[in-house]
């Protein structure tokens, strides 16, 4: 097994910068994905456990061979309180890669959710525990503990690469990853964009039509990003 302890994270500022966009806008991953140029989010066959989870944190990735649920249990082990699971379960998709004895250890550590590319097991336990997990399926069959497996290395995750330290932000749109070299221009920028969104709704309230607003007919011609446009006259 390949096992990174020490992981280069976000500071402070920039974690606790992303969970106060998740409490105070709603569609953050939207305005996310537009900044990182309509990119960055994981693919739609992610599903959550239940609705309605909003959550920001630091990643600690755990890549199995073989179905080995190792590199799973360790990660939770090297995790920090907020941090977020992000599971490679290379498309093994008929094995159970988190559990409801998983859960009870990665909510012992702080852990604020498990994304899984792949399936999990325990549903119901795990919804009583309230315990955040997206993952692509439930399946009964669990994998081996048999040793094997990478914690904190680059990963795949949904169709997206994802490195230790990454952030990822999840709410009702789906899941989105920030590269931790980007992690605050992206803030940054999406609190911006967020900003300009809420000016743009309150004129819609009030009778006017998004074509108006972004002069839709020369953008047509010229090309132009609409948010780009509303963010350079902010």
């Amino acid at each position: 097994m390949t096992v990174v302890e020490s992981i280069k994270r976000p500071s402070q500022y920039i974690i606790e910068g992303y969970k106060t966009l998740v409490e105070n806008y709603e569609s953050v991953t939207c305005a996310i994905s537009d900044i990182l140029g309509r990119t960055g989010a994981m693919t739609a066959d992610m599903k959550p456990l239940f609705e309605g989870l909003r959550l920001a944190g630091t990643v600690i990735t755990a890549k199995s061979v073989g179905g080995d649920l190792s590199a799973v249990i360790k990660a939770v082990d090297l995790s920090q309180p907020g941090d977020i699971i992000v599971v490679d379960a290379q498309g093994n998709a008929n094995s159970a890669f988190w559990g409801e004895n998983i859960t009870m250890s990665a909510m012992n550590k702080g852990v604020a959710a498990a994304v899984i590319d792949g399936s999990f097991r325990d549903v119901e336990e795990i919804r009583k525990l309230k315990f955040p997990i997206f993952s692509k399926g439930i399946v009964p069959n669990v994998g081996a503990i048999a040793g094997y497996g990478h914690v904190n290395v680059p990963i795949q995750c949904a169709g997206l690469p994802v490195h230790p330290g990454d952030m990822i932000v999840i709410d009702g749109n789906g899941i989105v990853v920030v590269p931790i070299a980007e992690s605050e221009e992206i803030l940054n920028k999406t609190k911006a964009l967020l900003e300009v969104e809420d000016g743009v709704q309150e004129k819609l309230k009030a009778g006017a039509t998004i074509g108006q607003l972004i002069d839709i007919d020369q953008l047509m011609q010229s090309g132009f990003n609409y948010q780009e446009r509303a963010l350079e006259n902010k």
